[in-house]
């Protein structure tokens, strides 16, 4: 009996160098995914730096962009607002005439028969 139980052992002895070595390959896969995944994580790092660097450049493009555009737009704005005034003045000054030829303040200049050369 002493015989069997010592076969025993021993076979469990072997299953357990088994196990260890599969415990050892699976530490090593564990090991080189840890790396693979470090290496990629890094990768990313780096392109997610470089995806933001450009972003932002870009980002301060279009607010070049805007700004010159909004620039422009209020320096149109302005001159509309300057021609609209110019039309207001000369709509009032009408007005004022109109309203003085209706009272029958103004009356038209008298206009003249143009020169007519004898023949």
């Amino acid at each position: 009996m002493w015989f069997v139980t010592q076969k025993r052992v021993r076979d469990l002895e072997v299953r357990a160098d088994r196990h260890d070595q599969k415990f050892d390959q699976i530490i090593t896969a564990i090991g080189g995914l840890r790396t693979d995944m470090t290496a990629e994580i890094s990768s990313l790092r780096t392109e997610m730096h470089g995806l933001r660097a450009d972003m932002t450049a870009e980002i301060n493009s279009l607010r070049t962009d805007m700004t010159a555009e909004i620039n422009s737009l209020r320096a149109e704005i302005n001159d509309v607002k300057v021609e609209v005034a110019r039309v207001q003045g000369s709509n009032m000054a009408l007005n004022e005439k109109f309203d003085l030829f209706l009272q029958g303040r103004l009356i038209p200049a008298a206009t003249q028969p143009p020169n007519v050369a004898a023949a």
